[in-house]
């Protein structure tokens, strides 16, 4: 059960309708709504959240959010990302707590979205949480869109990358190609993770954060929550409770289709 916060927390869904693979992909239909819809009605349903905010440089996003009744914050087409656009909407804010929630995800739920912001109110020394869930494909597994990630004892987040991580040994050796060790398994070793890209932030861990350049490993991985870990920053990985279909493409689409007739179905 979602306990009452002190801190007052926001849900900023950073939009955009330009994307390189699916352009308007926010605005595509997925059952009778768009997905921003879908994304924003799942922030809407976390307890714990005061308010939820569509940042969006796009007047067709912003006219549909309008229509649906939701909160729009306009923004620069300048702004180089999702999070950069997150905070710029946080600097406009009362708030201590920022969820970022991307524009892609129309399967979150507001108990995942809850559970974040529980947990930096609970650890107060935590700079921001986050979701993982486990890989159940080898193709996933080696998919460098597909970001894995490693963990402490403790649940912080030590790693994220495109490669396979961690590097399992077998009967003592280092295989030099391990995809031997997997390829024509039902599911690869146990172990495995991919990262789901919802965040929650303290306010000022955000700012600081969006006020950093860019590191080594963010660019030569291409993922900026790196820039958190490399600057020293603690982030907590907590197990995601949904089947996270971010849409980049149309069979994304479609497989979040299924998945969302299946939730409705009970399966």
């Amino acid at each position: 059960m979602a306990v009452e916060l002190m801190s007052q927390a926001i849900i900023v869904i950073p939009a955009r309708y330009a994307a390189s693979r699916f352009p308007g992909k926010l605005l595509a239909p997925l059952q009778d709504k768009p997905v921003i819809q879908w994304v924003w009605e799942g922030a809407r349903s976390a307890k714990l959240a005061d308010r939820v905010i569509v940042a969006t440089d796009d007047e067709r996003i912003a006219a549909a959010v309008n229509g649906f009744g939701g909160e729009v914050v306009m923004s620069s087409p300048e702004i180089r990302s999702g999070t950069d656009r997150v905070a710029h909407a946080a600097r406009g804010t009362p708030c201590e707590i920022v969820v970022n929630l991307q524009g892609d995800e129309p399967l979150v739920t507001g108990e995942s979205l809850d559970r974040l912001l529980e947990t930096l109110e609970r650890e107060p020394d935590l700079d921001a949480a986050t979701l993982r869930e486990p890989i159940e494909t080898v193709g996933d597994l080696f998919d460098p869109n597909i970001v894995k990630v490693v963990a402490s004892l403790s649940g912080d987040a030590l790693y994220f990358s495109r490669a396979p991580i961690p590097y399992f040994r077998t009967e003592g050796n280092l295989h030099a190609d391990f995809r031997s060790v997997l390829f024509g398994r039902e599911r690869p070793v146990e172990g495995y993770y991919r990262h789901v890209g919802v965040y929650a932030f303290r306010r000022s861990s955000l700012l600081e954060f969006a006020s950093t350049a860019p590191t080594p490993l963010e660019k030569a991985e291409g993922l900026e929550q790196l820039r958190l870990l490399q600057t020293g920053r603690r982030l907590r990985l907590l197990d995601s409770d949904f089947r996270s279909v971010g849409i980049d493409t149309l069979p994304d689409l479609r497989r979040a289709l299924l998945v969302l007739e299946g939730r409705q179905r009970g399966a």
